[in-house]
């Protein structure tokens, strides 16, 4: 890969805006913590510990059922990616013989 040009990270990265109900002393423990680890040189965030336990879920259930879903979620992100990938390659493929 070069320096400037890097290959899309097929969307593995995308975010999703999420909102969840916390009862009010778990909340507020959780911002003196994420507070007071900022003395200590550390941080935490309330991203990192949804996606933390939603990935822990996800294996939790993996060991229940047999069906790893963050594999099935990865594998359709892959496919939609390289539908997308291959149809721009078509259009960028049929302009570039115009030129000729």
């Amino acid at each position: 890969m070069g320096k400037y040009v890097t290959k899309k990270n097929q969307e593995e990265d995308e975010k999703r805006v999420v909102s969840v109900r916390i009862r009010r002393p778990v909340f507020d423990a959780f911002r003196g913590a994420s507070m007071a680890a900022k003395d200590f040189g550390y941080s935490m965030s309330l991203s990192g510990v949804f996606e933390t336990a939603m990935e822990d879920a996800i294996s939790e259930f993996k060991d229940i059922s047999g069906i790893d879903y963050k594999d099935v979620a990865k594998t359709e992100l892959d496919k939609k990616w390289e539908s997308k990938y291959k149809a721009s390659k078509k259009v960028s493929k049929g302009k570039s013989q115009k030129r000729d």
